[in-house]
């Protein structure tokens, strides 16, 4: 890593931020405080990572569209909340938010993949904090570990954030937001499926040139087998995946 220790912290602290609001934005309904605060500002200051992509620039047209030609607040947030839960909650647009739907031959939930994403949480002495009700390879679970090693900040934390979203994030993440793009009632939801998709490759073409290691080729032959990952973290290990 070539960067000085205050200008690595500014970009770490640049991605954790974005992360953090993907986060709130994609793990719960939105309040009325969350609207407001979005509707104050363009989108394209939402997030502290220069998106310049014409992909984003569309993605940020909806968001903005959506609060000047919505109706009032009070009805934006009903429609909201009824999309949010037919995407995120009850499987309404046919789109699920999670690994295992989208790497297992059938789609079907809480198969290998999920496990093989737990491994890596348990390295780290991490797990998912409601597996129960978001699984542990849930969109929300898989950005929460990558809020974890970006506030980690040290280099094997940074490199294993890079590969963790090329074994796992990234290998679905496309097809989700497509989805959800495609068959959003809102233009929110639609605007944010594009931006998001969009911030997590900004995110990650930003650790490689911080790590220096260039992006993983993960054969679709290799992904979900739990035989293929190694052995969870104890104390005393080597600290990086």
């Amino acid at each position: 890593m070539t960067r000085t220790d205050n200008a690595l912290r500014d970009v770490l602290d640049a991605m954790l931020a974005d992360v953090e609001l993907l986060i709130r934005l994609h793990g719960q309904e939105l309040d009325r405080e969350v609207l407001n605060s979005l509707a104050a500002a363009p989108a394209r200051s939402w997030f502290a990572l220069s998106l310049d992509r014409s992909d984003a620039d569309t993605g940020f047209d909806l968001l903005d569209e959506f609060f000047k030609e919505g109706e009032n607040l009070a009805r934006q947030q009903e429609l909201l909340a009824v999309e949010y839960a037919d995407f995120y909650l009850t499987f309404g647009k046919r789109v699920a938010p999670n690994e295992s739907y989208w790497l297992t031959e059938d789609h079907i939930e809480r198969q290998d993949p999920m496990f093989v994403v737990r491994d890596w949480y348990a390295h780290y002495g991490l797990q998912a904090r409601n597996w129960r009700m978001l699984a542990d390879d849930h969109l929300v679970s898989e950005l929460s570990f990558v809020a974890a090693l970006l506030k980690d900040g040290r280099e094997h934390a940074l490199l294993d954030a890079g590969r963790f979203l090329d074994k796992h994030l990234l290998l679905w993440s496309h097809d989700f937001f497509a989805g959800v793009a495609s068959r959003a009632d809102t233009r929110f939801y639609a605007g944010l499926a594009v931006v998001s998709e969009v911030l997590l490759q900004t995110i990650r073409d930003t650790l490689a040139e911080l790590t220096g290691e260039s992006r993983i080729a993960v054969p679709l032959a290799k992904i979900a087998s739990v035989e293929d990952d190694e052995t969870t973290f104890a104390p005393g290990a080597a600290p990086g995946w």
